[in-house]
């Protein structure tokens, strides 16, 4: 099991039983474990299974990450010619629907499911942050 799945098996500990399985399975372009900022673990390990706080721990991680996403993005443009610009949009637009596809959840998925959509999306998220923020330092 990689760190990604370990992060939310904590916080999903035992209360949700082997359900905890189907919500290790979203999928993540990498290995590495996304750049998440320490309260994040925090939160899920305080939210005990619990849901909505679950979710609330994803979604105010999600919020963060999607913020650094869009000022790295903003910072890489302006470092770049017009048809490198043009280039960054076409690879974000891809990224996205990209991101959207297999983030997605089972349309016969329950509450599991769902939280390890919305787990793929921001690890997704924070791994393309860190890829921007790595290529405006290495343009």
């Amino acid at each position: 099991m990689d760190a990604i799945s370990t992060r939310l098996i904590i916080g999903l500990g035992l209360a949700l039983g082997t359900v905890a399985a189907t919500v290790s399975a979203s999928p993540v372009d990498t290995k590495e474990a996304p750049p998440l900022r320490p309260g994040y673990d925090r939160c899920l390990a305080q939210a005990q299974g619990v849901t909505l706080s679950l979710n609330n721990c994803i979604g105010t991680e999600f919020d963060f990450q999607d913020r650094r996403l869009n000022t790295a993005y903003k910072s890489l443009r302006e470092s770049l010619s017009d048809a490198g610009r043009r280039a960054l949009r076409d690879q974000e637009r891809a990224w996205i629907a990209d991101r959207d596809k297999a983030c997605a959840p089972p349309a016969d998925g329950g509450t599991a499911a769902m939280l390890g959509a919305n787990e793929c999306r921001l690890n997704r998220t924070a791994l393309r942050a860190a890829e921007l923020e790595a290529q405006r330092i290495h343009p």
